[in-house]
């Protein structure tokens, strides 16, 4: 049993943080609050550290409004949809409002809008789609920007019709279904207009605490950040 302001290594997405139990339980009702303070499961990487498969290097802005409840962004920062998607994953309301606001004041700007592509390959080898591999792709941003994507995109259409949201400016994240779904949907949006930012690439690893073996997973995530100029 370890004391509140013990230390807490992290793996978030291959990045690692160092910082205290306190700091992560600070909103006891998030996801972080509940990893941390027992009520969900842990799975820990090679090294012990907390591993959780989401954005890391995203993940710097919340641990910074973890530490002192406040958002701040450098000038140029361009990924406000993959904060709001995290913010969301972890369920931190407080972050959540703020970055949304963020949101609603570009908008009214007439900057534009934005959607990120994230894929994700894990498997005991993940250079290629393979059998050994398994892939996810998942597109993130407002409500209705998504929803003006071509449907086969979703099928099931009824996912996307499925995601709850209060309303069309919502921000959601969605999984894409299809073989090769990140470039198929990249040339549907540079064909309509759409500008792409950005393209990372991440690389994590972690063993398989389910697995009897232990087997050794690797994980490659590429993200894609598009823009269209409003109309």
């Amino acid at each position: 049993m370890y004391r509140n302001n013990d230390i807490v290594r992290l793996n978030v997405g291959g990045v690692h943080y160092t910082t205290t139990k306190s700091t992560l339980l600070r909103f006891p009702n998030s996801m972080l609050g509940a990893m941390f303070n027992g009520a969900l499961s842990t799975s820990l990487d090679e090294d012990g550290c907390y591993f959780i498969d989401r954005d890391g290097q995203i993940f710097r802005y919340i641990l910074n409004f973890l530490r002192s409840s406040q958002l701040s962004l450098p000038t140029d920062f361009d990924s406000l949809e993959l904060l709001a998607v995290e913010a969301d994953f972890y369920q931190l309301e407080p972050l959540i409002n703020c970055v949304n606001t963020l949101i609603a004041r570009r908008d009214r700007d007439g900057q534009g809008h934005f959607l990120e592509v994230i894929e994700v390959r894990s498997g005991s080898t993940a250079t290629m789609p393979t059998n050994n591999s398994r892939d996810k792709t998942i597109v993130s941003g407002r409500r209705d920007i998504i929803a003006s994507l071509p449907t086969h995109f979703f099928i099931p259409v009824e996912k996307f019709q499925s995601v709850p949201s209060s309303s069309e400016q919502d921000f959601i994240e969605l999984e894409l279904v299809g073989s090769n779904v990140r470039l198929r949907i990249g040339e549907h949006l540079r064909r309509n207009g759409w500008t792409l930012l950005g393209s990372d690439l991440s690389s994590s690893s972690c063993y398989d605490i389910k697995s009897v073996f232990g087997a050794f997973i690797i994980e490659h995530s590429y993200r894609d950040r598009w823009f269209r100029q409003s109309q």
